[in-house]
């Protein structure tokens, strides 16, 4: 009896902590916001609300000479989102081919309460 006792409180804290201590994605928006940048023509910025509305936007090659132009767009991006009540929740990047044809991508997933 005493361990059917034991073994009911247990269930019931389980069931009751978990209920209360899962965090739920639910009533959030996304918005991914993607730059690809290759290194020999212009690349693009890509940014998704989900339900196939996207929008793009044209950036220049990855250069020097082009990286303040380009940042200054993800500035801008970066800054309407937050306007609208979006937070930065994750960022990533990578690097794809060879000296002669890199692809640089950032990848920036932000969110939103509803």
């Amino acid at each position: 009896m005493k361990y059917f006792q034991s073994l009911i409180i247990l269930s019931l804290c389980l069931f009751v902590f978990n209920g209360f201590g899962q965090k739920t994605n639910q009533g959030t928006n996304y918005v991914v916001v993607k730059i690809y940048e290759p290194i020999h023509k212009s690349g693009e910025i890509i940014i998704a609300y989900g339900k196939d509305k996207s929008e793009r936007i044209a950036v220049e090659k990855l250069d020097s000479e082009h990286h303040e132009y380009n940042s200054n767009k993800l500035v801008d991006i970066f800054n309407r989102l937050n306007d609208e009540g979006f937070e930065l929740i994750s960022s990533s990047s990578s690097a794809h081919g060879n000296p002669a044809s890199i692809l640089h991508v950032n990848s920036f997933v932000f969110g939103r309460k509803d």
